[in-house]
């Protein structure tokens, strides 16, 4: 089994991270410190050397003439007396010929400006008569001289900048986090049967915010989804209480009867399981998730719907049936015909003239689709929808007619299970008018 990876908050990432940021700063900071310590160091060293240039070429001029000697004397004299530091190099040249240099060493000689030299000394050159040259130089600063200034730097900004980054993370964690805190101790108070519990605040961060509406949202789906469980948990007790009740009462008459009420204590008996076997046969059906759909074998709709009617009409003559040849949709025809059924069942039952119930199939572009008509039946506008509801039954329904209410949702149900659905499509003064609506098949010919 892997290990579980340590989680890190949003709290210890923050500090993490104003952490780093801190450290680069800093090492950023003493680096450009470094480097500009060691230009700046540059340009005065440039400065110091051209301007000792000038005064040494005007001391050399001055001395030949005063003392109306050589330049060669001259320059000797000046560079052995000129006092300046012992690092720096002096030296005077006519044309290629080295005239006078102090203090001892390594030649330089002319034209360092362009040559390795150059890069290891600042040079300045002054001229110092017809055709002789005077150059002062100073060795450059050495790097270790300017890693020793970013080193510097760095142990001096380094503790500030992290103190100063740990103490502004930890603050700014408390603040960021203190919503997504708040919103985790609300969802630990919430009780499933009551509604999520507000922020009282206004100032919450954008993505808290929508996090907080997106949770709120779905609370409430799961609460109305408890909601609607509930209720059909309990109208389903009482619809399978009632039943059992009646069966119960029916035994016990038969028991106690003689041999000719037996027979017809027993058949109803079992009438009244076969009503609970499609009681419950329709709560299982109800039970099944739609976002999982079915699956079937393509099939014939206009034929499950003949061989409904034949099946549940006694009289033929009670519907009138229009069906093309073929009507052809995927998916199980047992709960196909158990949709076509209760539509047909409840058309029959509400219908208030003796015209015949008007089923119609058709096949369009869209789809398939099923109408059943009852004619004189109405249904009122508050009521198409709730027709739908499990266990419902208007207050006519239940005053003409013995039901459970899940013809309907049943019918509903069967139509989202195949990817379609079923409405109740009618006006307040039309004939109550039912469709179901379901995808058409198509053959799928192989690619050649």
């Amino acid at each position: 089994m892997k290990a579980l990876r340590r989680r890190h908050s949003f709290a210890s990432r923050i500090v993490l991270g104003s952490v780093l940021v801190a450290t680069a700063t800093a090492c950023s900071l003493a680096a450009a410190s470094a480097a500009i310590a060691h230009f700046v160091w540059e340009a005065g060293e440039f400065r110091r050397v051209l301007a000792s240039a000038d005064e040494l070429a005007t001391g050399i001029r001055t001395e030949a003439e005063r003392e109306s000697t050589s330049l060669e004397t001259a320059a000797a004299n000046a560079l052995a007396e000129s006092g300046l530091a012992g690092d720096d190099r002096l030296e005077v040249w006519r044309g290629s010929t080295l005239v006078a240099a102090h203090p001892p060493g390594a030649v330089l000689g002319p034209g360092t400006s362009s040559s390795d030299v150059g890069r290891r000394w600042i040079v300045a050159s002054r001229p110092i008569g017809a055709d002789a040259v005077l150059l002062v130089a100073a060795p450059r600063e050495p790097w270790p001289r300017g890693l020793r200034v970013f080193l510097l730097s760095l142990a001096v900004a380094a503790p500030f900048c992290l103190a100063l980054a740990w103490g502004v993370g930890r603050t700014v964690a408390r603040v960021v986090t203190r919503p997504l805190a708040d919103f985790r101790s609300r969802v630990l108070a919430a009780h499933p049967d009551g509604a999520f519990p507000s922020t009282g605040r206004r100032d919450l961060p954008a993505e808290v915010a929508d996090l907080d509406d997106a949770f709120r949202q779905l609370w409430d789906r799961l609460g109305a989804a408890l909601a609607r469980e509930s209720e059909f948990a309990a109208n389903a007790s009482h619809e399978l209480r009632s039943p059992l009740t009646r069966l119960r009462l029916r035994l016990e008459r038969a028991s106690n009867a003689g041999p000719k009420a037996v027979g017809s204590d027993l058949a109803d008996a079992r009438q009244e399981v076969d009503r609970m076997v499609r009681l419950v046969d329709s709560l299982l059906i109800l039970a099944r998730d739609v976002s999982a759909g079915v699956s079937g074998e393509a099939l014939n709709l206009a034929d499950v719907v003949r061989a409904v009617a034949r099946r549940v009409l006694a009289n033929p003559e009670d519907a009138a049936i229009t069906a093309p040849d073929e009507a052809m949709v995927r998916g199980d025809e047992d709960l196909l015909a158990i949709a076509a059924e209760n539509l047909l069942d409840n058309a029959l039952k509400f219908r208030r003239r003796s015209e015949p119930v008007r089923v119609n199939v058709d096949h369009g572009a869209k789809g398939v689709t099923l109408t059943v008509t009852s004619p004189g039946a109405r249904i009122a506008s508050s009521d198409r929808e709730r027709v739908f509801d499990r266990f419902y039954r208007a207050a006519e329904a239940r005053s003409a007619t013995h039901g459970h209410g899940l013809g309907l949702p049943l019918c509903r149900h069967i139509a989202r299970l195949h990817g379609g659905e079923a409405r109740c499509v009618s006006g307040d003064d039309e004939d109550a008018r039912f469709v179901l609506e379901l995808p058409a098949w198509t053959a799928t010919l192989p690619k050649p």
